[in-house]
């Protein structure tokens, strides 16, 4: 289930994407296309996206989290939550196998350096805990905060990644029926590291918690399935080729789990409101990302988007969809959208009521050659 280790962020997740190159066992086969550029069918990583070319410019989009209560049915107890915001960064950057902190044996036979993809996602919200039975206590404000960093290689090579790191400082709801406040929740202060191999058939995972570092390494060549990192998903979902009839599993190696989960990616006709249409819209214009086409005495219908359901697939266990809407690609020679993600609306454990994250402000996008 899709919950996460922090205010309904998704579960601390690696992997590797696209498996072909991971140890050679077949897969199900899946294209992953740059949908963030204005052509689709590039599959390199263009100049001005690299952090340091001459006219580099970044995309960095800035979403309000608030909280929805309306499918808040647990009788035991409730949460709100308060000043949400999440904050993603999409560049590319120079990464060098030769660093220091590169694993043993991990670097390849002739180490050196090459350009990835950097996406950077930090979540800061508050959130307060209040029982509904027995003493009806009322927990203090926590401050949460949950930050992740991936890298990982362009379209044309599956976005294998090469490194990724989650630091996570959380309140997280523990279990559905507590017996005092105090049991409602567990707080989570750690990070996980994780170093790929540059074949893609190993990745070593550390978790750093109570100043204690453990280290495990996970093989990768015999896993079924396209595979891609969990820091880097809503990249991975975004470069598929959506619609509400589109269906593609994936598996999504979990450092927290240290084990392999199946996930389904499945298209779905959930909209946008009406009010959140407009609303996006705007900010999408402004920024040059929407461009109206209403005939002259026409009311312009705004960004079309293209929504899809997130959810874990294994065995007998089935967990609530996280659902994720981007702006649809309708033209691959012309895409003024770019795929952007618009809106994600994560379901909270133990029937506590749903995250939603909307566009709010789009700061900087990618340069227009």
């Amino acid at each position: 289930m899709l919950d996460g280790l922090a205010a309904g962020m998704l579960v601390t997740l690696t992997g590797c994407g696209g498996c072909n190159g991971c140890g050679g066992t077949p897969v199900i086969d899946m294209v992953t296309r740059s949908n963030w550029y204005t052509g689709t069918s590039y599959n390199g990583i263009q100049p001005t996206f690299i952090k340091g070319h001459d006219n580099f410019k970044e995309e960095k989009i800035i979403y309000d989290v608030v909280y929805d209560a309306t499918y808040a049915k647990n009788a035991n107890y409730s949460l709100e939550y308060k000043g949400g915001q999440f904050i993603t960064e999409f560049y590319a950057t120079e990464f060098d196998w030769n660093a220091t902190d590169i694993p043993k044996g991990y670097a390849g036979e002739n180490p050196t350096k090459e350009i990835v993809y950097v996406f950077k996602t930090e979540l800061t919200i508050s959130v307060q805990y209040t029982m509904k039975v027995g003493n009806q206590a009322t927990s203090k404000w926590f401050e949460d905060k949950v930050t992740s960093i991936s890298c990982f290689r362009a379209a044309g090579k599956r976005l294998q990644p090469v490194y990724s790191t989650q630091t996570i400082k959380s309140t997280t709801p523990n279990m559905y029926q507590p017996a005092k406040l105090e049991d409602a929740y567990k707080e989570v202060n750690l990070t996980y590291e994780n170093f790929y191999s540059f074949n893609c058939d190993k990745v070593l995972s550390y978790v750093t918690e109570n100043d204690g570092t453990i280290g495990k390494e996970h093989d990768l060549t015999k896993i079924q399935g396209v595979l891609f990192d969990n820091s880097s998903l809503y990249i991975a979902v975004r470069s598929m080729k959506l619609s509400p009839t589109f269906s593609q599993a994936i598996t999504l190696f979990n450092a927290a789990a240290g084990a392999a989960d199946s996930y389904a990616v499945m298209g779905t006709d959930t909209a946008l409101t009406d009010t959140e249409r407009k609303n996006i819209t705007a900010k999408l214009e402004e920024a040059k990302l929407y461009k109206p086409t209403a005939k002259e005495g026409e009311e312009d219908k705004g960004v079309q988007s293209t929504a899809v359901n997130i959810a874990y697939n294994g065995g007998d266990l089935h967990g609530s969809a996280q659902t994720v809407w981007y702006a649809s690609v309708t033209d691959r020679d012309n895409n003024i959208p770019r795929a952007t993600m618009l809106k994600i609306s994560t379901p909270l454990p133990y029937s506590l009521g749903t995250l939603i994250y909307t566009l709010s402000d789009v700061k900087s996008t990618l340069f227009n050659a």
